[in-house]
């Protein structure tokens, strides 16, 4: 039988070890891995590559790993929070609001299969960890179940968290499309990116109840993926218009 290469090991007993609940504390950096597995560096940050390319752990070589964990972050169900996932490591996780009002998107309404006249709370944001800006991030709740998140500080926690503690509201099921896009204007110049940079281009799709109720697009630094995520009870969403395809709806 051929032995796996060192690294390969290395990478296949962490992902074990995550998925098994471990390093909810904080992932640990490249030398204690070093150590723990009586390996060279050069050879945990190669076992580490596949890790942060599935988007497991974040961070980068050289810089701490931070876990983007999916699937245990508390209160949300199927859902994850991208600033639970960050501070659970005891990162610190605030956003810079530009937007936050309600409004009407014929674009938004197409993609969620709903009439032209319904009404969002539209939410627009930089994210960052550690004051590094990772991701911009935009978002519409059909109002009548968020309008409570036009007048919440959405500066250092998450919109899910408000939506359950002020709306009595749980979005339980959605469907993701992850894609390869390049930075350009405003979005780079808010990122901290040079023009035509990778970024990760998110766009969430989500349910309560069954009824479509959001829209997300999240703009990431990242590599260079793109990948499909289902979960929950998703027809309501993969039944509207437009399937897996994007919908362009401009920044601007």
């Amino acid at each position: 039988m051929r032995t796996l290469p060192r690294w390969r090991q290395i990478s296949e007993d962490l992902l074990q070890r995550l998925q098994h609940g471990e390093f909810t504390d904080g992932f640990p950096g490249e030398l204690a891995l070093a150590d723990e597995y009586a390996a060279s560096r050069g050879t945990v940050r190669q076992a580490l590559g596949p890790l942060r390319e599935k988007g497991i752990i974040g961070g980068g070589p050289g810089r701490q790993s931070y876990v983007i964990d999916t699937s245990r972050t508390l209160g949300l169900g199927p859902l994850y929070s991208l600033h639970d996932a960050i501070t659970a490591d005891g990162s610190t996780a605030r956003s810079e609001v530009l937007t936050q009002e309600i409004v009407t998107s014929a674009e938004v309404s197409l993609a969620l299969g709903l009439t032209p006249s319904t009404e969002y709370v539209h939410v627009v944001r930089i994210r960052y960890v550690d004051d590094v800006a990772i991701a911009a991030d935009r978002i519409w709740i059909i109002a009548t179940i968020a309008e409570p998140v036009v007048a919440a500080d959405l500066s250092d926690t998450s919109v899910y968290d408000v939506l359950r503690s002020k709306c009595g509201v749980e979005i339980d099921a959605g469907v993701e499309y992850t894609r390869a896009e390049t930075a350009t204007g405003e979005i780079a110049e808010r990122l901290g990116v040079a023009e035509g940079s990778p970024l990760l281009a998110i766009r969430r799709k989500s349910c309560v109840g069954g009824d479509p109720a959001e829209l997300r697009d999240t703009c990431a630094v990242g590599d260079r993926v793109t990948m499909t995520h289902v979960f929950g009870d998703a027809s309501a969403v993969l039944n509207c218009r437009g399937g897996g395809k994007p919908i362009e709806i401009p920044w601007d």
